[in-house]
C-alpha cells in the first residue's frame, strides 16, 4: 500500500505502515536487557530518483539483531515483509522510482523487547515475487532496470555477493514500552544503481539511509518551472546543509556539503522533500538546463505556514545559456567506487548541483557530465572521494560545447 503524503496529518497516518528492521548495541548487541515489556517497530520504504524509467529491486527479508554474537542465527529475528498477494511468495519486488516525493511503501511490523537497538540487515532477493511490472510485463529478473523509452527491455542488475550476508544498516533507535517506533528506509536509487561503463550492464550497490518518522515530520515542497513559466518535470531537487565551524571545526571537504534528502519533480513540476526540522539550501538541477536554489529555507516554518518554494531552470538548449562538459578517467587501486560531487559557490556553505558514483573495475572508467557554462570569476569545485581518500579540484571552469578534463587516481 502506498501513500503520497500531502499533509502532516497524512504523514502521521503512515506510522501504521511498516517494514522490517534489525539492530544491536555497544559491542554489536542491543541494550534491551532489563527494560521490561515490549514495543512495536514499523518501517516504510521511500526513494530518491534515478535517471531511468524503472528500478525494480526484490527485498527478501529484514532481520533485527537482538544482541549477542552477530554470527549466531538465534540472535537475529526475521521480520516478514507484507505478502505480495501471489502465494507462496513472501518476498516483494518494488519499483523504487514509484516511491519519490513523499510516497512510502509499508514493509512490515513486529513486536520487540523494549530498549535501544543499533543494527539491522536487509537481504536482496534472487527471485522476483511473480507479479507484473508497471507496463504489465512479467518480471524477468529479481533486480533490474528499464532505461528511458525502452519499456519492454529489462536489463538485469548484478548484485555483489556481499549482499548475501545482508546489507547492514547501522542506525540507533529505541523501541519504547507499549509504543510504536516508525522508521523510514530511504533507498537512494541514483546512488545505488551504477552503469558499468560502456558494457550496457548495471550494478546494484545499495545506498540506504534510515530516518526516524516521528522526527522526520517536516517537509519542503514547491514547484520547478522552466524559464517560460511552464512546470518542469524530471528535475532533481535536494535539501542540503553545510557544516559550520561551531558544529565541526574540520569536517573535511567531502562533508562541507551534506545532502539530506533528494527527490524529483513530477510532471506538474511538484516536489516534496521529507526532512528533519532545520534550515536547508534547496537546489534544483536538470541536465541541459541550468540550476536554481534557495538559501536558508526553514522546513518547520514553511510546513506550518504552507509557504512553497519555486525554482526556475533555464533551457540551455534554447541558446539563452550554454552548457559544456566535465569528464575524464577514474582509476582506483582497490577496485571500489568513486563519488564525484559538482559544487557551486552559492549560499554560505556552497551547494551541490549534482553528484555521480563511478563503479571502478580492473581498469580506468570514463565519465562525462553536462554542466552549465562556467567562466571566471564563476567556477565549480569538484570533490571526489573513494574510501577515506578525498581529492578536490577548485576553480574548475566549463566552456560551451567543450570538455574540461578531470582525471582521478585513487
Amino acid at each position: 500500500m502506498k501513500f503520497n503524503i500531502r499533509s502532516l496529518a497524512a504523514f502521521a497516518m503512515i506510522c501504521f505502515l511498516t517494514l522490517f528492521v534489525g539492530c544491536g548495541s555497544g559491542g554489536g548487541g542491543s541494550s534491551t536487557g532489563g527494560s521490561g515489556g515490549t514495543g512495536t517497530l514499523a518501517l516504510s520504504l521511500t526513494d530518491a530518483p534515478a535517471d531511468l524509467d524503472a528500478v525494480y529491486v526484490t527485498i527478501e527479508r529484514v532481520e533485527v539483531h537482538l544482541g549477542g554474537n552477530e554470527a549466531s542465527p538465534q540472535n537475529w529475528k526475521e521480520i516478514p515483509p507484507p505478502s505480495s498477494g501471489v502465494s507462496p511468495f513472501v518476498k516483494k519486488t518494488y519499483n523504487l522510482l514509484e516511491l519519490t516525493n513523499g510516497v512510502l511503501e509499508g514493509l512490515g511490523m513486529t513486536e520487540l523487547p523494549a530498549g535501544h537497538y543499533t543494527q539491522m540487515r536487509l537481504f536482496i532477493g534472487e527471485e522476483h515475487d511473480g507479479t507484473l511490472n508497471k507496463w504489465g510485463y512479467t518480471h524477468e529478473y529479481a533486480n533490474y532496470v528499464i532505461e528511458s523509452g525502452a519499456t519492454e527491455v529489462q536489463i538485469p542488475m548484478k548484485v555483489p555477493s556481499g549482499t548475501q550476508t545482508g546489507i547492514k544498516l547501522v542506525k540507533g533507535f529505541t523501541v519504547g514500552k507499549n509504543q510504536r517506533t516508525h522508521l523510514i528506509l530511504d533507498f537512494d536509487a541514483a546512488k545505488s544503481v551504477h552503469s558499468a561503463g560502456n558494457s550496457g550492464k548495471y550494478i546494484l550497490q545499495p545506498t540506504i539511509k534510515v530516518f526516524d518518522a516521528v522526527v522526520l515530520g517536516y517537509y519542503i515542497e514547491g514547484t520547478v518551472f522552466d524559464e517560460y513559466g511552464m512546470p518542469l518535470g524530471g528535475a532533481s531537487v535536494s535539501a542540503q546543509r553545510g557544516y559550520s565551524p561551531d558544529r565541526d571545526p574540520d569536517p573535511g571537504p567531502r562533508y562541507e556539503v551534506v545532502v539530506e534528502n533528494t527527490t524529483s519533480s513530477d510532471e506538474d513540476g511538484y516536489f516534496r522533500l521529507l526532512v528533519y526540522p532545520g534550515t536547508y539550501n534547496v537546489v534544483a538541477y536538470k541536465d541541459t538546463y541550468g540550476f536554481d536554489y534557495r538559501c536558508g529555507v526553514d522546513a518547520a516554518a514553511d510546513a506550518v505556514s504552507g509557504v512553497t518554494t519555486e525554482l526556475i531552470l533555464s533551457d540551455l538548449e534554447s541558446g539563452v545559456t550554454e552548457y559544456g562538459y566535465v569528464g575524464g578517467d577514474v582509476t582506483v587501486a582497490s577496485g571500489v567506487s568513486v563519488t564525484i560531487s559538482f559544487r557551486a559557490p552559492e549560499c554560505e556553505e556552497s551547494i551541490e548541483m549534482k553528484s555521480i558514483t563511478v563503479p571502478v573495475g580492473q581498469g580506468p572508467e570514463h565519465y562525462i557530465e553536462i554542466l552549465p557554462v562556467a567562466e571566471e570569476p564563476y567556477y565549480y569545485d569538484v570533490v571526489a572521494w573513494s574510501g577515506v581518500t578525498t581529492e578536490v579540484r577548485s576553480g574548475v571552469t566549463v566552456q560551451s560545447e567543450k570538455t574540461t578534463v578531470l582525471d582521478f587516481d585513487f
